[in-house]
């Protein structure tokens, strides 16, 4: 159980993020919506379609107040604001989910998954549901999950082929142990955990030699001011997910917990389409912002390096990994 002592800050934020249903089911509600990418993003058009959709399907019974650029804090944050019950719709990867259930860290093993479609089918599988169950449990609701882009690594002066020209080099890191070790086994890098908005400074300084995103995240961000080089490594097809207080949908009335739900994974496909349509598109875009793309890469030498990444995570339940691996080649048999 996490130790709600240290973490007085959140307490702070959560109160800022609560609205009580003081007049009953149907009264005005305000949802937050609350993500750490710019107001540019693809993750803040969304949440645009989703304000716009809710408050006049319920006729501005629920509103949706738009927090984009952390805002509402990091994502870890966002997420003990909701499981204490903040009435938010935080935008969280996967790997955020997993301080409340370790298992959720298996959603994006580097290397699992061939594509998006082979992502998005797995997220479907009764495994993943079990990990819903969980969190749930946790006053966190998932409410869909959606593509969220391929993961790839950049660097400011070292052009990478194999794990060998990774060896030294500082490489930033979610503060999340899944890419820590990511980082360590399969980069053979020295992991430098940072929250995100700090990314770019420490990029123009040389506090870090290098970063891994999707390249839409790298260019929200400005990275490609501070990088030569870009790897289309494809380690993670990364998954994230809308969640929100189970106490909170369950406020609200019926037919606003359904319209919420529904337009709430309508959003979560728009950004999936947006995103897988965008990759190539994203990448010549920081190829024409004068970085150099690097498509030569030995992927089955990073691949065997992160293969034994499981064998860090004892608190995942016994035979996960092979349990995911199995749906995965049941998926690929279809």
């Amino acid at each position: 159980m996490k130790t709600i002592t240290r973490h007085l800050g959140t307490w702070a934020l959560c109160a800022t993020a609560m609205t009580a249903f003081a007049t009953g089911a149907d009264a005005k509600t305000v949802l937050r919506f609350a993500h750490m990418n710019s107001p540019t993003h693809v993750v803040q058009l969304a949440g645009e379609r989703l304000k716009a959709a809710v408050e006049e399907r319920t006729k501005g019974e629920v509103e949706i107040a738009l927090f984009p650029s952390g805002q509402l804090g990091s994502n870890s944050q966002v997420a003990e604001q909701i499981s204490l019950g903040g009435e938010i719709i935080g935008h969280m990867g996967t790997p955020n989910l997993a301080d409340y259930n370790p298992d959720y860290q298996v959603t994006t093993y580097p290397f699992m998954f061939q594509d998006f479609d082979e992502l998005m089918e797995f997220m479907k599988t009764p495994l993943v549901r079990d990990m819903e169950k969980v969190v749930e449990e946790k006053n966190l609701k998932v409410m869909c999950y959606f593509a969220f882009g391929v993961r790839d690594l950049y660097t400011r002066e070292t052009e990478v082929h194999s794990p060998e020209d990774m060896q030294g080099l500082k490489i930033r890191e979610q503060p999340l142990p899944l890419y820590i070790e990511l980082a360590k086994q399969a980069f053979t890098a020295v992991p430098t955990p940072l929250p995100w908005p700090e990314v770019y400074n420490a990029l123009a300084v040389g506090v870090v030699d290098a970063a891994e995103a999707p390249p839409s995240a790298m260019l929200d961000q400005k990275h490609n001011e501070h990088v030569k080089y870009y790897m289309t490594t494809n380690h993670i097809h990364d998954v994230s997910t809308f969640t929100t207080s189970a106490a909170a949908m369950n406020a609200l009335s019926d037919e606003n917990r359904a319209i919420v739900t529904e337009e709430t994974r309508k959003a979560c496909d728009w950004i999936t389409d947006q995103v897988k349509a965008s990759y190539e598109s994203d990448v010549a875009k920081v190829e024409a912002s004068g970085v150099k793309i690097v498509r030569d890469i030995d992927r089955a030498a990073f691949a065997a390096g992160a293969a034994g990444i499981y064998k860090a995570f004892p608190d995942w339940t016994p035979g996960l990994y092979d349990r995911a691996r199995e749906e995965v080649e049941k998926i690929r048999a279809r």
